[in-house]
């Protein structure tokens, strides 16, 4: 009988039956948290490439639909590459004023960090009533760029369409989008 009511030490059947499937769940769960870290990292990436793509390309759209003037260089990966877009308007606004607007939008490509960003510099004269605002402002519309993979050129000077092909890269993703744009008053 003493041998009964010594105090054995270690973990009966049962009490391992219980314990090790629920470290082998605790273990499953944090592995899979570690491994949507991970992926979490892989997706942010791309989703940044995929924005930086999207607003360089929306921006550059929206102002080369408008231009009256179109120039750029055919090189994007010099220094000095630009494009040039510019376009003034007249009309009377639903207050009946009268307005005069004089743009003149400048994209360049800038080194930024073994890549680059694309800067657009505008200058306007707005006039509205009697009023007039000059404007001066430089704004970064994309970012992670990779100048040597991207294009800007005429695709028809015919059809007066410019090709715009942005490429962003972002740790191990890159994105890539072209946009085919017509201004309005060139075509």
């Amino acid at each position: 009988m003493k041998w009964f009511k010594r105090r054995e030490k270690g973990f009966t059947l049962v009490e391992l039956l219980v314990a090790i499937p629920i470290m082998g769940l605790l273990g499953l769960a944090a592995g899979a948290v570690l491994i949507q870290l991970l992926r979490s990292d892989r997706i942010s990436e791309s989703m940044v490439a995929v924005r930086q793509v999207q607003s360089a390309g929306a921006r550059v759209s929206q102002d080369a639909v408008q231009a009256q003037s179109v120039t750029f260089g055919d090189d994007m990966t010099s220094p000095g590459w630009s494009l040039n877009l510019s376009w003034s308007g007249e009309y009377t606004d639903e207050n009946g004023d009268f307005n005069i607007r004089n743009v003149e939008v400048t994209y360049t490509l800038v080194a930024a960090n073994g890549l680059y960003e694309l800067q657009r510099h505008e200058v306007a004269e707005i006039t509205v009533g009697g009023d007039t605002e000059n404007r001066d402002t430089t704004t970064t519309v994309g970012e992670y760029l990779d100048a040597e993979q991207m294009s800007c050129q005429w695709q028809d000077t015919d059809n007066m369409t410019i090709v715009f092909k942005v490429v962003s890269v972002v740790g191990t993703k890159t994105e890539e989008r072209t946009y085919n744009v017509s201004p309005r008053s060139l075509g």
